[in-house]
């Protein structure tokens, strides 16, 4: 049996202002998953994955995504771009709801060279922002292939950038970096896949609609800047801080 492993990161067409915040923006979250997403995942203890980024139409041109492709092929990662927006239901910018299923048609042709060949298609949700431990991904591949079948996080760890701050991320519901597991055809067929995950309108409904199993907690690790909308230091889920070394250790099993 093969599985083709996705890490998805919706990099532009996310949320409100059209999925976009400027230049500025941008240029700073290029950086920003230079400095953690991307080096979380040139630390796994498997390589055998494909890094899927999707962006706006307007960034195909766009010298900054160049910079990120540039960055992605110095790490040795397989990747693959896709330019009609997001590939999930927004739960911010609704409007990227109304022709989701026709942009994700358009993406999934240029996808199909990646997954015809396997018997299921994992896709892993992810941020430009956050990052995995090392074996993150190797557990998630050893999970069980079966319809519906999804797996999750709830505690993990907040990283502040700017002040290399750690700290315990503890929460109440499914985080946001999960996985779905899909039969090739019902994930390259547009109508099929939204039928597949329907009712996944936030991170939260996983467990509810999937057959989702629980993974060890410690296994992320979300990243606060200065460029954050809607997620700081200051939040109801961090918990304790983590000094010295015990900080260092941790931190070295996301990359850092």
């Amino acid at each position: 049996m093969t599985i083709k492993h996705l890490v998805y990161i919706p990099f532009t067409g996310l949320g409100l202002y059209d999925g976009f915040r400027g230049q500025e923006w941008f240029d700073s979250r290029a950086k920003i998953f230079e400095q953690t997403a991307l080096k979380s995942l040139s630390n796994q203890t498997t390589k055998d994955f494909t890094l899927w980024i999707s962006f706006r139409k307007e960034e195909e041109t766009n010298p900054t995504t160049k910079k990120i492709e540039e960055a992605i092929k110095k790490s040795g990662l397989k990747y693959i771009f896709t330019f009609d927006g997001i590939m999930m239901h927004d739960d911010r910018g609704v409007d990227h709801n109304k022709d989701l299923k026709e942009r994700m048609a358009r993406s999934m042709k240029t996808l199909s060279s990646i997954v015809d060949d396997t018997d299921w298609v994992y896709k892993t949700e992810y941020s430009s922002d956050d990052m995995l431990s090392e074996e993150a991904l190797e557990e998630i591949r050893k999970e069980k292939t079966r319809e519906k079948g999804a797996t999750y996080y709830l505690n993990g760890y907040i990283h502040e950038l700017e002040t290399g701050r750690l700290a315990y991320w503890n929460r109440d519901s499914s985080c946001s970096k999960y996985t779905v597991m899909y039969p090739p055809g019902k994930f390259l067929d547009a109508e099929k896949h939204l039928e597949y995950v329907d009712g996944l309108q936030s991170h939260e409904f996983l467990p509810i609609i999937m057959d989702a199993t629980k993974l060890p907690d410690g296994r992320y690790c979300c990243t606060v800047h200065g460029w954050n909308i809607s997620t700081g230091w200051n939040n109801s889920f961090r918990g304790d801080e983590i000094y010295g070394e015990k900080k260092l250790k941790i931190l070295k099993k996301f990359g850092l």
